[in-house]
């Protein structure tokens, strides 16, 4: 207890998500450093290899990430040659990412990616690791449903809003 409070860092599930996320990122990260790639990258790069040539509004739907997020990196990893840019044959206006990486380093990204997911979930069994990993995705496609869950409800919205000093 804290302050005559529960202890919010050891009930509190967005907590515990999250700091699990930073610690598995940090780990892919090492585990993918040796490529030149980020954690970050090595699942774009992952997401195109299973999904294909796709939009950046798509990719960016998949791996929940801010729009600014993934245009940056799409930059960067295009200027390292790891993606590119081609028109879309549906939509002039569009553009298609597509990976661009050797099938032999690809093949040897997915295996230091699987052998950190492995290291990274040593302390449940096999059968905890897919029960974990299907309330992950009951919980991400339930936020999904609902839009938007990085917004606080409307009415927090207006509250907030109403409590900004008004510039004159």
């Amino acid at each position: 207890m804290i302050h005559g409070s529960v202890d919010r860092r050891s009930t509190s599930l967005s907590h515990a998500t999250v700091r699990l996320f930073r610690l598995v990122n940090r780990a892919t990260n090492r585990a993918v450093a040796d490529f030149g790639l980020s954690g970050e990258q090595a699942h774009v790069l992952i997401a195109l290899w299973e999904m294909g040539p796709v939009t950046i509004g798509v990719l960016q739907r998949e791996l929940a990430l801010s729009s600014a997020t993934l245009t940056g990196a799409i930059d960067r990893m295009e200027k390292q040659g790891l993606v590119r840019r081609v028109p879309s044959p549906e939509d002039r206006r569009a553009s298609l990412i597509e990976p661009r990486v050797p099938a032999a380093t690809k093949a040897k990204i997915l295996a230091a990616v699987d052998r950190s997911d492995a290291d990274c979930f040593t302390a449940i069994s096999a059968p905890e690791r897919a029960t974990l990993l299907r309330l992950i995705g009951a919980c991400a496609s339930d936020l999904e449903a609902r839009g938007d869950s990085a917004r606080p409800p409307r009415e927090a919205r207006s509250d907030a809003a109403s409590a900004r000093p008004r510039s004159r």
